[in-house]
């Protein structure tokens, strides 16, 4: 078997994201089993020297983080470039992912989810105080690990394959929908993102079910405490402040949100003890010309050398890999504790009651001092909900009028937004290679229609405005009974003109397919998998339209209906090439996406793209609209 730099053999996937392939792997020198992380960029021939470069300092900052961590952060053995494929070889931790542990034990205790929270505060203390300051920004049950034989809280995942290849100055939006923050989706992520991704990832593990699953759709409100119910009300209190939209009114720091915990749950006053203790993640010996663009360092606002327990900058956090505990607090060292925390009780020791008055005084000037600089370093902002992000559009207002996002519009789901992979790694149809290569494209949130257009609503815009209707309507009406069906036989300006009609705009392409695949690079809505049963194509038999939303169980885990069938949409966009394309442009034709009932299953994959006139008109072709998602503007800016 070909071995890697004569030395590393591949044993299987561990699992692929947007930008890199992680593999488990053996280190034959050493016979020890590591982790093998293959860098996925576009190859651009003008990109290899500034890929190569940064990926090399990123690999030497890594390798300071894990050497540095205690255990909190996975060690770096070796990094390597072989024909400008890059590769980075971690430790192989011997335990699981909180997903894997709430697939086999489903949702946990409270005492194991504070042991969750004071093992990732520690390294999050540890990446932010140190020298330069580093934001992780993708934390979420995935990318925590517990180590098997001390139950370690381990972080992973720090993005190094993720934005080596972002060389524009602008900071790349990573993270995972449902555990991002809002500011962190628009490019102003600050200490408090980590904190909310953090306090997601504790309500998963809580209630064993993901954000999306928690939300209201109609108030965007997260109604998690029912589900559960062993979680004390000090306890979600915390919680509940740490995903506060506002960043500022977040926890300021890793170690005062830690000390919340620690004073609000009556936790041994040798937990305080460790925390007040001066930090010992500091590494002076890092510079800022070593940092690497997968993370996000401070803002001018926030000095390296600031207090941890200082105002930051609006965060937004997203869900990332398992990692290490740098430094385990004494009675979290080993398998959580068995008592409740909540039902510790007193203090009974002079010493320890002198400790638990200091950490009163102390947490007391604390907030005083706190919410003193907030007041004077930033405006109140009114608290939205925190699964929402912000968009600022540059179309015309009157196609795509904004809405706040605590105001979900009736019958529209929010697509936070991200980066996903736009596109196929190979053209299915060899003829139409249009969906290749593929590229990391980033989304700024939008809400789109949950259905499309149905003949209902059209005929009340024809109504309205004196449109035309469509051709096959019979003195302007549409058949008796097909209210509820999508509109058909319209072009892509009667598509445009109802959706300026209705204060929304057409989608985009790459809004379209972020809908239909979400981060998780789905081929179809559903997942991976053609299902005839998921949808109206030809292969379900039916010839002509269903009623929208026929086939729920075809819905995208946000609940977006018929992306895929029943008509195809019209989108917002030209048709152009994807950066590396060799294919010829079709000119004068707009971005037709998501078969129908009369084309096959290959067009309902959500990478297909179809090249059609803008003055066409089919009975199989209609549109869905989309509409821009509004937040208050920074004031650090």
């Amino acid at each position: 078997m070909e071995l890697l730099q004569n030395r590393y053999r591949l044993d299987g996937g561990l699992g692929q994201g947007a930008f890199g392939i992680t593999y488990l792997a053996t280190d034959t020198h050493l016979n020890r089993k590591c982790v093998v992380k293959e860098l996925i960029w576009s190859g651009d021939p003008k990109m290899v020297n500034e890929v190569r470069n940064r990926f090399a300092k990123e690999a030497i900052l890594l390798e300071r983080l894990g050497r540095d961590s205690q255990g909190g952060i996975p060690e770096l053995y070796d990094y390597f470039s072989e024909n400008e494929r890059h590769y980075l070889v971690q430790e192989w931790i011997d335990g699981e992912t909180l997903t894997q542990k709430l697939k086999r034990e489903g949702p946990q205790t409270e005492a194991a989810t504070v042991h969750l929270l004071l093992g990732a505060l520690r390294v999050l203390d540890y990446i932010h105080t140190r020298k330069p300051p580093i934001i992780h920004r993708d934390i979420k049950p995935d990318n925590i690990m517990l180590r098997r034989t001390t139950g370690q809280v381990v972080l992973i995942d720090f993005g190094v394959v993720k934005e080596v290849t972002h060389t524009d100055g602008y900071t790349m939006q990573t993270g995972t929908i449902g555990y991002m923050p809002p500011e962190q989706v628009v490019g102003r992520p600050t200490f408090a993102s980590d904190l909310y991704a953090l306090a997601m990832t504790a309500i998963t593990y809580a209630t064993g079910q993901h954000p999306h699953s928690l939300a209201n759709q109609g108030s965007l409100e997260l109604d998690w405490r029912s589900r559960a119910p062993q979680i004390s009300p000090a306890l979600a209190d915390l919680l509940d402040r740490a995903i506060r939209y506002d960043p500022q009114k977040r926890f300021s720091s890793a170690r005062a949100f830690a000390l919340a915990i620690i004073q609000t749950l009556r936790l041994p006053a040798s937990e305080a003890n460790d925390w007040l203790a001066p930090s010992r993640s500091t590494n002076a010996n890092v510079s800022r010309a070593t940092d690497p663009l997968p993370f996000t360092q401070l803002s001018a606002t926030q000095p390296a050398g600031g207090s941890p327990d200082s105002p930051t900058i609006p965060l937004v956090s997203v869900p990332s890999s398992p990692s290490n505990n740098p430094s385990i607090p004494p009675t979290h060292r080993g398998q959580p504790s068995a008592r409740q925390p909540e039902q510790a009780g007193p203090i009974p020791s002079p010493v320890s009651t002198r400790l638990v008055l200091s950490l009163v005084s102390i947490s007391l000037a604390l907030v005083l001092f706190v919410g003193a600089g907030l007041l004077m370093w930033r405006m109140f902002t009114p608290a939205l909900n925190q699964s929402t992000a912000s968009s600022k559009s540059t179309r015309d207002e009157s196609e795509g009028k904004t809405a706040r996002p605590s105001q979900a519009p009736p019958d529209m789901v929010l697509i936070p937004g991200g980066v996903f992979r736009m596109g196929s790694p190979s053209a299915e149809d060899p003829a139409k290679p249009s969906e290749v290569p593929a590229h990391e494209v980033i989304v700024s949130p939008f809400f789109i229609d949950k259905y499309e257009v149905t003949n209902a609503a059209y005929a009340a815009f024809v109504k309205a405005t004196g449109h035309p209707a469509p051709p096959g309507w019979k003195n302007g009406t549409y058949p008796k009974g097909k209210d509820n069906h999508p509109v058909g036989n319209v072009s892509w300006e009667d598509a445009r003109a109802y959706a300026a009609w209705a204060g929304k705009r057409l989608p985009t392409e790459a809004e379209w397919e972020f809908a239909a695949r979400g981060t998780e690079g789905r081929r179809y809505p559903w997942g991976n998998e053609f299902n005839r049963w998921l949808l109206n194509s030809a292969e379900t038999n039916v010839g002509h339209t269903e009623p929208v939303g026929s086939f729920p169980a075809g819905a995208t885990p946000e609940g977006v209906c018929d992306l895929a069938g029943n008509v195809a949409e019209w989108t917002a966009s030209d048709d152009t090439l994807y950066p590396g394309s060799t294919r010829k442009l079709v000119p004068g034709t707009k971005i037709v996406r998501g078969g129908s009932f009369s084309l096959s299953g290959k067009y309902a994959a959500a990478t297909k793209r179809t090249q059609v006139p803008p003055d066409t008109r089919d009975p199989a072709l209609g549109f869905r609209c989309a509409r821009d998602v509004e937040l208050p503007p920074s004031k650090n800016q």
